[in-house]
């Protein structure tokens, strides 16, 4: 077994971390944008049930799709592929 390589800082890595710091802020203000949704917007729209629905899931969308890319960012800036 190979001994592992030592970290270098490459435009690889530098990409993929700014890459990592987007999504990670992306993903961490989508989890706050639900919470004031939840808090105060949801309740003002009791009387149009559809977009009750379809801004949460929005919202989810957008989460799912930065904390995919943040992990795979993740895996891809530790590999160093």
């Amino acid at each position: 077994m190979a001994p592992p390589t030592p970290f270098r800082w490459t435009e690889r890595r530098i990409a993929r971390f700014s890459t990592l710091v987007v999504a990670g802020a992306v993903a961490a203000l989508d989890v706050v944008l639900l919470v004031v949704y939840f808090r105060n917007v949801a309740p003002m729209l009791q009387d149009l049930p559809t977009y009750r629905i379809m801004i949460p899931v929005g919202i989810l969308a957008v989460f799912l799709f930065a904390l995919r890319r943040f992990l795979s960012q993740l895996r891809l800036f530790r590999q160093d592929l």
